[in-house]
């Protein structure tokens, strides 16, 4: 009794895993004689080593994860980039003009004089930067700054004007060495080293100028 119901599942299985009917009618139809168990044993070992290799191959080949994309970064507006720069050139001048005002009563009359006009160039400076601020605070968009028909030589600049030049030629000089340094395009390498050199005896003028 126990092999027959063996017989019937072993067959059962066989009829699961195989599409093979001409056999699956000749082991149902002839029953659980002894050739038929041996003709069933065989094909389900068949199908056990089938399934083992599937099971095998399934487990070696892994479906591929999705790469992840990143999204693009987003550039940074100009104008953030702009309201940046001005606010730090406002605080510049508001920490110029407390260090100026704070030795000025320490200092002979006549290097007084050049401290004064110092203070009121760089106000003048304060100022036209402040309202630059406020209307984009307002309008959200920065007016532009007043041009001149020349750039001011720097024999020509205050030292408020040296001193904002001065770190505006420093981030400029800092950008292009990394060009240079990161350079993979040979046609852009030359034009980058020359505004490099460009702007380093710019700042060496300026520092000069400084240190008078």
């Amino acid at each position: 009794m126990k092999a027959d119901q063996d017989y019937i599942a072993g067959l059962g299985l066989f009829e699961r895993y195989t599409h093979n009917t001409k056999i699956g009618r000749m082991l149902r139809v002839g029953g659980a004689t002894v050739k038929n168990r041996l003709t069933l044993s065989y094909e389900l070992s068949k199908i056990a080593k089938h399934l083992a290799a599937s099971e095998k191959i399934t487990a070696l080949v892994k479906p591929q994860a999705m790469p992840v994309t990143s999204k693009p970064e987003q550039p940074i507006p100009l104008e953030v980039n702009t309201i940046d720069r001005l606010r730090s050139e406002q605080k510049m001048c508001y920490k110029m003009l407390d260090n100026l005002h704070a030795v000025l009563p320490y200092r002979e009359i006549q290097e007084r004089k050049k401290i004064a006009f110092r203070i009121l160039d760089i106000d003048d400076q304060l100022k036209e930067i402040t309202e630059r601020i406020a209307h984009y605070e307002t309008n959200g968009v920065i007016p532009p700054a007043p041009v001149n028909d020349e750039p001011k030589k720097i024999s020509e600049m205050s030292e408020a004007e040296l001193i904002i030049r001065q770190n505006n030629v420093r981030t400029y000089i800092a950008r292009y060495k990394r060009l240079v340094a990161d350079s993979k395009k040979l046609k852009t390498l030359p034009r980058n080293q020359e505004l490099l050199d460009k702007f380093q005896l710019e700042l060496d003028e300026i520092t000069e100028r400084l240190n008078r």
